[in-house]
């Protein structure tokens, strides 16, 4: 119960320029992490005994470099905004799909070349069709990630790994997450990112199988996995699925 009771807490903090909201999220972390995310929020990440007050410093020592960050990301263009309408383009695995939306009276939805075609009755609903593509995503994902998730245990079998338990969801700050029972979470707009992506979250979720933390030999170990994760890793940091991959 203590636990769940402390997965996670907003909390203030008064700054030069006003109150700064942020979360305080708990975990089985030994030490204390401080993240900024492109749309502004704040989160101190602590162990679950970490006091309140000891957040509340961690970010106060910390205040110049959370303020520049954000100032950063205000600074940065905002991407355009999807738009759900018969020629607008949509990402899948890192390629531009043209979206093509006809009336039918049964709902379906299937991928020709670089096209996806969204039928139904209620097209003129933007939201609806946004609804019928995220299912499609979500029809497609449960049948890829699966599968690259058993050829990334595969290249790790001489570490004695075993196909986890899978689960996948839409998260906004995590690409992933393995859990202390061995449970691997990947988000997913994944598929939207190229496949290399997905497998680099993969394999680092993995590596956390063995190394449930980011340690040196975590990162020997992801090295020896997928000695070239850095580029996915900055790909997945820089936002944009359909930037090429050096």
């Amino acid at each position: 119960m203590r636990r769940a009771l402390r997965e996670s807490r907003p909390a203030r903090l008064a700054t030069p320029d006003g109150e700064l909201n942020f979360v305080i999220r708990y975990s089985r972390r030994r030490s204390l992490g401080l993240y900024v995310y492109a749309d502004g929020r704040v989160e101190v990440r602590v162990p679950f005994a970490c006091d309140e007050h000891v957040a509340m410093d961690f970010l106060q020592r910390r205040l110049s470099w959370v303020m520049a960050k954000r100032a950063e990301f205000a600074e940065r263009p905002r991407p355009p905004q999807p738009e759900y309408r018969s020629g607008a383009q949509h990402l899948y695995l890192g390629e531009r799909l043209t979206l093509k939306l006809q009336y039918a009276a049964r709902p379906q939805v299937w991928l020709t070349d670089d096209r996806l075609t969204i039928a139904a009755r209620d097209i003129a609903e933007p939201e609806k069709v946004e609804q019928r593509l995220w299912a499609w995503y979500r029809r497609t994902a449960e049948a890829l990630f699966p599968e690259r998730l058993a050829l990334g245990v595969a290249r790790m079998h001489a570490y004695g790994i075993v196909q986890p338990p899978l689960k996948i969801r839409r998260m906004r700050s995590r690409w992933g997450s393995c859990s202390r029972r061995g449970s691997i979470t990947l988000n997913l707009d994944l598929i939207r990112y190229p496949l290399a992506c997905l497998d680099y979250v993969i394999a680092h979720e993995l590596c956390h199988l063995l190394e449930f933390n980011h340690s040196p030999r975590f990162y020997r170990l992801l090295d020896a996995t997928m000695p070239d994760w850095r580029t996915y890793k900055m790909h997945l940091t820089n936002g944009d699925p359909a930037r090429p991959i050096d």
